[in-house]
């Protein structure tokens, strides 16, 4: 067998290092970017100064200044809240009573989408959520009839509902009571 030169050589570690570094930034692009986004978005400044930790907080309207959501739409309405179920299950409940769309989608701690309801699945129907984690908890509090499970993989995550306004000012009075009837409490 033939050895390698000391060019070939340098040439076959250049592109090793190439390969692994490659491979690095790839699993810290797919696996890691998301759950720090997310560590961000729930403990971070804005988190903080909504004080939305297992309760529900209303952000103001998104104006073309806006930009703590990434290209924000001024037609939606936004609620949100970080839950954490370390402590047991979390309950949400929303009515909104609105003619036009709305939703509720529930986000896990590495970003990943794992539930959604709106306004045709609820079906003119209050929400009552009672969310539990996958990895379980020594509670063992009774579900209340009404109530729909969901298993989130994470046992903290992020909630965030929207509600469409074509003109916000001209349906304040509507709108801004229908998204307010969202809760989101330990359970």
């Amino acid at each position: 067998m033939k050895h390698l030169s000391d060019h070939h050589r340098l040439w076959f570690y250049r592109i090793l290092t190439l390969i692994a570094t490659a491979i690095l930034v790839h699993i810290a692009a797919v696996w890691a970017a998301p759950r720090l986004i997310m560590q961000v978005l729930m403990h971070g400044p804005m988190a903080k100064t909504m004080n939305m930790q297992n309760q529900a907080a209303f952000p103001p309207p998104v104006t073309a200044a806006s930009r703590t959501v990434v290209m924000p739409s001024p037609d939606l309405l936004y609620s949100v809240c970080v839950f954490d179920m370390t402590a047991g299950p979390v309950r949400i409940s929303a009515n909104p009573k609105l003619q036009s769309y709305w939703s509720i989608a529930l986000y896990a701690a590495n970003s990943d989408n794992f539930f959604v309801i709106n306004d045709r699945k609820a079906d003119g129907r209050p929400v009552d959520l009672w969310l539990v984690s996958e990895a379980g908890t020594s509670d063992a509090r009774p579900i209340p009839a009404a109530a729909q499970v969901v298993v989130s993989p994470s046992k903290t995550g992020f909630l965030l509902m929207r509600v469409l306004t074509g003109d916000y000012e001209t349906e304040k009075t509507v709108i801004e009571p229908a998204r307010r009837t969202l809760t989101c409490s330990p359970a």
